[in-house]
């Protein structure tokens, strides 16, 4: 008997169908909660298959996923594309399993004919995939995730761009779980071992500009632990919050001062900012200022009243919110004005994404349309690279980098 389901559907739906398809059809309805969760754990049972073809692979397919879609939170991907990559991570290796037992297990080096068999698996798992419409790009990603930044990937050689995004996210991510997971040739590398081969890989073997986002946060301290088991609850808590907050929580004594807190946006305020930036940049020597203007806001106000302009205002800095991490310290400096410190040795390619990202607010934010013609976003950019640098020294350069800035026309952000 066929099988009919009907998602978030109710008794109405179920009798239509059935009158229009007539007998022979076994009907039910889900609600979309059920049925995600019904997916979730349909991809969590192949991941696992998968993941048992080798001791090594025991729970390979989770660090991957959670470690894209943390790459993905930091490029700055909505919360659903986050989501998705995270998905299509689970799955990316499932073409492995045409691979013979044999080479799998195999502990030295590969002969060409067995190399052959294993570049296979990237299309075999693409075409096992190929009807999964759930997943946006699944075929692409899966099928593209060997390729490399310089065209001497398999199975296409694709290059540059050509490659799916989603691919180039789990390429970084699965290279990274394989440097830190003990081989049977050989330990895990040390943190710096992984940064230094990343840096050299640059260009090459991964996208650059995710490279530099991913070599960003490893050197903020980002790790994904090596032992973490592929069960249900642990991947229903990665995709919950993606392995993040726990890596990058601030300290206790630089935690939330309600006190020292804006009550619109609950961003810190001024005085945070100047005591806690140079607390920072003393231990650090490193770090970014960025001093952000919300332009239009009081024409804003002025057309829509207070508390559309206060709405609009709490959007703004929701969506700034979004862009940062918990570690880097977001403040509201006035009505109009606020000011990020990236923490660690955040290089000018990193921050300049920020910076992309924060304009895109007022660009293209749904949220923002109606007020397109008045609002916009002025950044000043200072990076901190020298030791001795104080944070009064550090937000003056940035001062006057924002005030070069304001001088334009559209959104835009200046650096000096």
């Amino acid at each position: 008997m066929k099988k009919i389901l009907i998602i978030d559907g109710n008794k109405e739906d179920t009798e239509a169908v059935r009158q229009k398809l007539g007998d022979g059809y076994d009907i039910s309805t889900y609600s979309g909660f059920d049925f995600n969760n019904m997916a979730l754990s349909t991809v969590i049972t192949i991941a696992n298959t998968i993941d048992s073809l080798d001791s090594y692979c025991a729970g390979k397919s989770l660090r991957v996923a959670v470690c894209a879609k943390d790459i993905a939170k930091n490029l700055g991907w909505d919360k659903d594309r986050c989501r998705n990559v995270y998905y299509i991570a689970l799955l990316h290796d499932i073409g492995m399993i045409i691979v013979p037992d044999s080479i799998v297990h195999k502990p030295g080096r590969l002969t060409e004919p067995e190399y052959e068999i294993v570049k296979r698996h990237p299309e075999k798992g693409a075409e096992m995939l190929r009807d999964v419409d759930v997943l946006d790009g699944v075929y692409d990603a899966v099928c593209d995730h060997h390729e490399r930044w310089d065209g001497c990937g398999y199975p296409a050689k694709k290059k540059g761009a050509s490659i799916s995004e989603e691919a180039r996210v789990i390429a970084i991510a699965d290279a990274y779980v394989a440097m830190n997971s003990d081989r049977i040739y050989r330990s895990r590398m040390s943190h710096e071992k992984i940064v230094s081969e990343f840096v050299r890989c640059r260009g090459t073997q991964f996208d650059p500009e995710m490279t530099d986002v991913f070599v960003f946060m490893l050197r903020d301290g980002y790790s994904i632990d090596p032992e973490i088991e592929q069960t249900k609850e642990a991947s229903d808590r990665a995709a919950t919050v993606g392995g993040f907050k726990s890596v990058f929580a601030p300290s206790d004594d630089e935690g939330g001062i309600e006190s020292e807190k804006d009550a619109l946006t609950g961003l810190f305020l001024r005085s945070y900012l100047n005591t806690s930036v140079g607390n920072r940049i003393s231990k650090e020597r490193s770090g970014a200022l960025m001093l952000i203007y919300f332009k239009g806001f009081d024409e804003l106000k002025e057309k829509y009243g207070d508390e559309e302009g206060d709405a609009v205002i709490k959007s703004y800095s929701d969506a700034l919110r979004s862009i940062f991490r918990e570690a880097d310290i977001l403040c509201r400096l006035s009505a109009d004005q606020f000011a990020v410190y990236v923490s660690g040795q955040s290089g000018k390619s990193v921050i300049e994404k920020k910076a992309q990202l924060i304009t895109a607010i007022t660009d293209n934010g749904d949220d923002f349309a109606k007020y397109r013609d008045i609002i916009g976003t002025a950044i000043g950019i200072s990076m901190c690279q020298e030791d001795g640098i104080t944070f009064e020294e550090l937000y003056g350069v940035a001062r006057s980098a924002l005030e070069e800035a304001r001088g334009e026309d559209t959104n835009t952000y200046r650096f000096k």
